[in-house]
């Protein structure tokens, strides 16, 4: 595979040139890796709402599609990280089962090679039926005793070791290729999106079992929770509690995955290095916005959650669907990210230098300092019109009290700038936009870029960006205003700047 010069230079950039030339040329001009694997997580799987097949939105159909596109790359393996079946429904592992058959009969390939398959659940297949207050399931099934019948968590061993066909173990490894996976089931808890608690026992198997692993090669370990202050930072939802990270520090050879969050690949804070690499999977079912009530300033004016009662900008449409291929080589590992909507590259290849013990080109820090801020075109202006917008409504927190806000039309301000960064040198994955009074506190709004999770070849487009806030959420006029672009590493354009007078 050819790197595009695009993928290049981020290849260039992430490593200092001499050795991304010498690691990204030696893999991409034919050599063959020594063992490949694909990955996905977040499937969400869902029975239709009658009990007769598949939900038109969440049937296999991506899983297939991805499947077929690993298997005609000569994977060795294909890596789930969680949430395979939506409310956790026997019957939804059976179709995740099926749809593994159907691309790989026998977990083969078409050449008749093994296919070593590394599935784990998520808090969806524990406990998902309960989300809705249980009204889905007790519907399809109103007999108690049917209904324990048919969920996963009644037994979920004897329904794994039935339908996939292999033992159940709640962490497992497999060896594919002298390479070694392990795996991490989610456990009998609830789903704690601040600090998921279903991986305590993470740290107790590695103390037993860690002594095997072989220390001279990276050996690959996954959770459906992220592994706490590793990728997307401290603020992230759905870390876990800690143990996992604690363990791993061990083994700086160790390769960890994650999913839960569906965050998108084009976030670039989806690889971090520190004591080990971790990386973050998206989902295959549809990627979200990134932290809301747990970013600072209450997450983004067009994300989910959060406190968008009050917004007024409309959320960005969840369609993408991803994954990554890995490919591992003697002396580095290749990670391919993957639109599996559009079937299109999200940006150039990442690439680890082994050892990983020796190097850490993917720790944040270095990287943002590293990097071209995003910049907005030389004469680049910000427009600013008063208007009437209707801000979202529903359910909010206002001082620690949850309240219902009205929807409602209100006066508001609407801000319309080109999309930064004419020249391409780093995406834009934000606009942070600051209103600044005369006196007094400033404010800070947030602002996901409009196609912040399209590969590159359609990120970039002539429409420019727009927001629009109610004036009951900034400061009174007049005041000025400063459009920062923002990188997904946090670093920022000079600002376009404009004022409102009220």
């Amino acid at each position: 595979m050819l790197l595009s010069r695009r993928g290049f230079i981020c290849g260039a950039t992430a490593f200092g040139a001499m050795p991304a030339l010498r690691l990204s040329a030696a893999y991409a001009l034919g050599r063959k890796p020594n063992m490949t694997f694909g990955v996905v997580s977040d499937i969400h799987v869902r029975i239709a709402p009658d009990g007769n097949g598949m939900h038109p939105s969440h049937d296999c159909s991506a899983f297939v599609h991805a499947l077929e596109w690993f298997r005609d790359r000569n994977v060795d393996a294909v890596m789930v990280a969680g949430d395979l079946a939506d409310t956790g429904l026997v019957a939804e592992l059976e179709a995740v089962a099926a749809a593994w058959w159907k691309v790989f009969p026998d977990s083969k390939a078409p050449d008749g090679r093994r296919v070593e398959r590394v599935f784990i659940t998520g808090n969806h297949d524990w406990d998902a039926y309960t989300y809705d207050g249980g009204v889905f399931v007790n519907k399809l099934f109103p007999d108690e005793a049917e209904r324990k019948r048919n969920l996963l968590c009644s037994d979920l061993k004897g329904c794994w070791e039935r339908i996939m066909q292999e033992p159940y173990e709640p962490i497992f490894r497999k060896d594919v290729k002298g390479y070694s996976f392990v795996g991490a089931h989610w456990q009998n808890e609830p789903c704690h999106p601040k600090c998921e608690t279903a991986f305590r026992h993470v740290g107790e198997w590695f103390a037993a079992n860690g002594a095997a692993l072989d220390p001279s090669k990276p050996f690959f370990y996954c959770q459906h929770a992220h592994l706490q202050n590793t990728v997307y930072g401290a603020w992230a939802w759905g870390h876990d509690s800690g143990e996992t990270t604690a363990a791993l520090k061990a083994f700086p050879n160790a390769v960890a995955f994650s999913g839960h969050s569906h965050y998108s690949l084009t976030d670039e804070r989806s690889i971090w290095q520190g004591g080990f690499t971790s990386l973050g999977t998206a989902s295959l079912r549809a990627c979200a916005s990134p932290g809301d009530e747990l970013h600072p300033d209450s997450g983004y004016e067009n994300g989910w959650g959060g406190q968008n009662a009050f917004k007024a900008s409309r959320p960005i449409p969840e369609t993408s669907r991803q994954g990554m291929l890995v490919r591992v080589f003697n002396d580095c590992i290749a990670f391919t990210r993957r639109d599996f909507s559009t079937d299109k590259t999200l940006g150039g290849d990442w690439v680890v230098p082994l050892p990983v013990a020796k190097s850490q080109p993917f720790a944040f820090e270095p990287r943002r300092v590293k990097e071209k801020p995003p910049e907005f075109a030389a004469g680049a202006k910000l427009a600013v019109t008063k208007v009437e917008a209707t801000n979202r409504g529903g359910k909010a927190k206002v001082d620690g009290v949850k309240k219902i806000v009205p929807s409602e039309k209100k006066s508001a301000v609407r801000l319309d700038f080109p999309q930064a960064d004419a020249v391409r040198a780093t995406r834009p994955f934000s606009y942070e936009v600051t209103f600044v009074p005369a006196s007094g506190k400033a404010v800070v709004k947030r602002m996901l870029a409009a196609n912040v999770y399209k590969p590159d070849g359609d990120y970039w487009s002539a429409k420019g960006e727009t927001m629009t806030v109610c004036l009951d959420q900034l400061p009174s006029a007049p005041f000025k205003i400063e459009v920062r672009a923002v990188s997904s590493l946090e670093s920022r354009s000079a600002p376009l700047e404009a004022a409102f007078g009220g």
